[in-house]
Order: structure tokens, then C-alpha cells, then sequence
């Protein structure tokens, strides 16, 4: 992505949010609030089947929708596939959490295992086949106890890139996230977490999960996106263009004109999600 000669962010964003693409939505909601213990705050429409809802996990606010609902709103096409990213939970107990998820049928990716020295983390599939990650820091604390309903106090949304750099710069500079922490600490990352407002948003590259972890991502169409909040979805569509971003949706209105949005993408195509509200009268 170059970096172009327009506007120089970053543009003023709020209310971070993260959206899954959903082919079951009833399934979906099953496994995150039923199973996992998220709660439901939203669902459109509020009468008949559901296309999008929004649950929270602490900060986090996740959405579903459906991909028909992605196509037939925003001419966005995407489906099943490897997947692009991940939604890391945090608890004290990874055996426990883990254990309850695949006694209620959830699809194990991996047992609990120990890397990189002190993170202790296990793998499971969502009913779209995301990746969802339990983890918590070494060493361990807590017993395992699988017949609870896990307790989560964290949070990360990982993307994977083979151009760590490239990613880094377009959430950064563009976009507003602040660094937190990266691994090494010194030389080239392989990982890198940054923030803005409520979102914990990780930046990885295939490699590293792969070797660490023995999984594999990418390849695949989106499964998911970062939802951004601004005063004028226009505006920021208009700039983050000028600094090279792709666009996948130009700015529309929809949801019966209350709300405008446009889509963009990463240097690696996946998709970021601009919103604003329309004001009424």
C-alpha cells in the first residue's frame, strides 16, 4: 500500500468494534452467547429472523451477520474458507474453558499446550470455523474445572499478515491504534498488539503461528472485519483512499437511511468497516 499524497491520519474514531461473518446465525449465537457466555445487547431486524446481532464480553463488543446480509447490503461477497484472523479470550483457566467447549461441541484445533515460555493457551473452532483462542500467562493459578462456564477478562482480535510492516502502518498511522507490546521486544516482530479505545487489536504474521502453534491461516476469503465509528464516513473513506487503502464498499446508507458506512481494506484485504449515524429530520 502506498502512502499516498492525501489526508494524514490518524482520523478521529471511537466505539472499536469487531464483526463476524456468520452462515448459521443461529448457530453463531449459540456458541458465543449461550456457550461462551456472551451477552446479547442488539439484533436487527428486532422482528423475524435476526441478520445482524451484537453481543459483549466485558469491552468487547462482537457482532454477527450473516453473509447474505454482508451481499445484499453493502455488495460485499465472501464466504467459508482458511481463516484470516482470531478472537483470543483470556481466563485464568484455559484447561477448564477448553474442556467445557468441546464437552458441548465445540470443534478442538488443539489441546492446551505451553509456548514461547509463559503463555499457556488452547485452540477451538467456531461454527463458521474461526479460530478461538484460550489463553492466560505462565504459570497457572487456577484448577481446571470444565463443567463451569468460563470467566473471560481479555480480550485480543488477531489478524495474520505476511507484511507485518505494511499492517502495522495502515492500523497505526492510519487508523489510530496505539502499540502496546510486541514480541521480540528487540529486532523484526512476528507479533504486535495495539488498542484503540475498547479494542485489543493483534497484529501476527503466518509464520509465527504456524511454527508456535501448528495452525495455518489465510488464503481464504474475509471472515471478519474491525467496525470503526467517525463523525463523517465520507471523509474518512475519502482519505484513508488517498493514502492508498482499497476500497471494497464506497460509502452507502442503509438500515432504512439511519446509518451510512463504506469498507476498506488492509494490505491484505481484510475488511475495515467505517459507520457513522445519519441524523434524523
Amino acid at each position: 500500500m502506498s502512502k499516498g499524497t492525501g489526508v494524514a491520519g490518524p482520523l478521529d474514531f471511537a466505539e472499536p468494534q469487531v464483526n463476524l461473518y456468520a452462515g448459521d446465525l443461529e448457530a453463531s449465537l449459540r456458541f458465543y452467547r449461550d456457550l461462551l457466555g456472551f451477552r446479547e445487547t442488539f439484533r436487527f431486524p428486532r422482528g423475524g429472523p435476526a441478520e445482524h446481532v451484537e453481543l459483549t464480553l466485558g469491552p468487547l463488543v462482537l457482532g454477527l451477520v450473516t453473509f447474505e446480509a454482508l451481499r445484499r447490503h453493502h455488495g460485499i461477497r465472501t464466504d467459508r474458507g482458511p481463516a484470516r484472523s482470531e478472537l483470543d479470550l483470556r481466563t485464568e483457566d484455559v484447561d477448564g474453558a477448553y474442556g467445557w467447549a468441546v464437552a458441548h461441541g465445540a470443534r478442538s484445533l488443539r489441546a492446551p499446550y505451553d509456548f514461547l515460555g509463559y503463555v499457556h493457551a488452547a485452540n477451538i473452532a467456531d461454527p463458521d470455523g474461526n479460530l478461538v483462542t484460550f489463553y492466560a500467562r505462565l504459570p497457572l493459578t487456577a484448577k481446571a474445572e470444565p463443567d463451569k462456564l468460563p470467566a473471560f477478562r481479555g480480550h485480543l482480535y488477531n489478524i495474520y499478515t505476511d507484511h507485518l510492516g505494511e499492517s502495522l502502518r495502515f492500523y497505526g498511522e492510519l487508523l489510530g491504534f496505539r502499540e502496546t507490546f510486541r514480541v521480540p521486544r528487540d529486532g523484526v516482530p512476528e507479533h504486535v498488539e495495539l488498542e484503540l479505545g475498547r479494542l485489543n487489536l493483534g497484529i501476527s504474521t503466518t509464520e509465527a503461528l504456524r511454527r508456535n502453534h501448528g495452525l495455518s491461516a489465510g488464503g481464504g476469503p474475509p471472515r471478519g472485519e474491525v467496525v470503526l465509528w467517525t463523525a463523517d464516513v465520507d471523509l474518512a473513506y475519502a482519505s484513508l483512499r488517498s493514502n492508498g487503502a482499497t476500497s471494497l464498499s464506497p460509502p452507502h446508507d442503509f438500515a432504512g437511511g439511519a446509518l451510512r458506512a463504506a469498507w476498506v481494506g488492509d494490505p491484505d484485504g481484510n475488511p475495515v468497516q467505517l459507520v457513522h449515524r445519519r441524523r434524523s429530520g
